[in-house]
């Protein structure tokens, strides 16, 4: 499997991914609350926050990060393998705010998994493009896997 190609299937995992977190019912509530997430610093949240409201600031924050991650120019990865995993890096870094943005323990510890899933494909896209350790493209299948699982877990939490 040549580099190009494992990037692309590991940025497409990671567009699945999010695009599975992004979708169903918790987008209603998510406009409501948008404008609340912009403007709140992620200190001033509460433990009573309830998984409505949670949901509420992780979903807007996932589909924008979602939306960013399908722009990532794979094609480039041969030129600057390097600029095109820190560009993912940081797309996975706002996951890690996400999960500090909310204080409701459920949505919170499945926000968590995402994020810890996504940090794993990062440094797995590390490993292949940057690395050129073709050998770690062999472990796509088992973070695919974990990927699918902890995002439809926090779909069904927030749906």
């Amino acid at each position: 499997m040549n580099r190009r190609i494992a990037a692309f299937a590991i940025a497409s995992v990671a567009i699945l991914g999010l695009t599975a977190c992004s979708g169903g019912a918790a987008e209603d509530t998510a406009n409501d609350s948008a404008d609340s997430a912009d403007s709140a610093p992620a200190e001033e949240t509460t433990t009573d926050q309830s998984v409505e409201e949670a949901c509420g600031i992780v979903i807007p924050q996932l589909t924008e990060a979602s939306s960013a991650m399908s722009e990532i120019d794979m094609t480039a990865a041969e030129a600057d393998p390097q600029a095109t995993v820190d560009q993912f890096n940081s797309f996975v870094g706002t996951l890690g705010e996400t999960v500090d943005s909310v204080s409701n323990a459920e949505v919170k510890e499945a926000t968590a998994a995402v994020y810890e899933d996504f940090t794993a494909l990062g440094d797995l896209l590390t490993q292949v493009v940057v690395e050129q350790d073709m050998s770690a493209a062999g472990e796509l299948s088992a973070i695919t896997g974990d990927v699918t699982a902890s995002a439809t877990a926090l779909q069904e939490l927030c749906s």
